[in-house]
């Protein structure tokens, strides 16, 4: 429930893929944004960071990676898209994606964000080797509002 109107959110997801992951390899979570039924979420940008699990700090290695997120049974957009450039680039102020029109959540809706690799984890399945997405979805809960005109039932 929003505390004010609009109140900002940020969703976070974290996605473990194990070394030597192979191409394809997907990885789903759900989020719940716990909005009253007079309420929606916009989501108006993304940001991802992937981490080399043992040691948490920022992977130095090239990663390959696609994002979709689902709201409802609907892709938005309607392909998953390339994050690569958006996490290798975090050391030059590229981390964030904005989208040109809000995704719109509404009360109910299912939420998710799915990750998968395009192309295999390089090294030898051990923990070394291992990553963590982590995926930031930047947006807002507010209280929906009425038309102009509108006087209820």
């Amino acid at each position: 429930m929003a505390n004010q109107d609009p109140q900002p959110e940020v969703y976070t997801t974290s996605h473990q893929f194990a070394g030597a992951a192979t191409s394809g390899t997907s990885n789903v979570i759900s989020i719940f944004t716990n909005q009253a039924n007079n309420e929606e979420v916009r989501i108006y940008g993304i940001a991802c960071r992937v981490f080399d699990s043992a040691t948490g700090t920022a992977s130095t290695t090239f990663n390959d990676f696609a994002v979709s997120i689902q709201v409802g049974a609907n892709n938005i957009p309607s392909n998953s898209f390339d994050i690569s450039w958006l996490a290798n680039n975090i050391n030059n102020g590229g981390s964030i994606l904005m989208f040109p029109s809000p995704v719109l959540v509404l009360f109910q809706q299912p939420l998710s964000v799915t990750v998968t690799t395009n192309s295999a984890i390089t090294g030898v399945a051990s923990t070394a080797n291992d990553r963590t997405v982590v995926i930031d979805l930047i947006g807002e809960l507010a209280i929906q509002k009425a038309p102009p005109g509108y006087r209820g039932v």
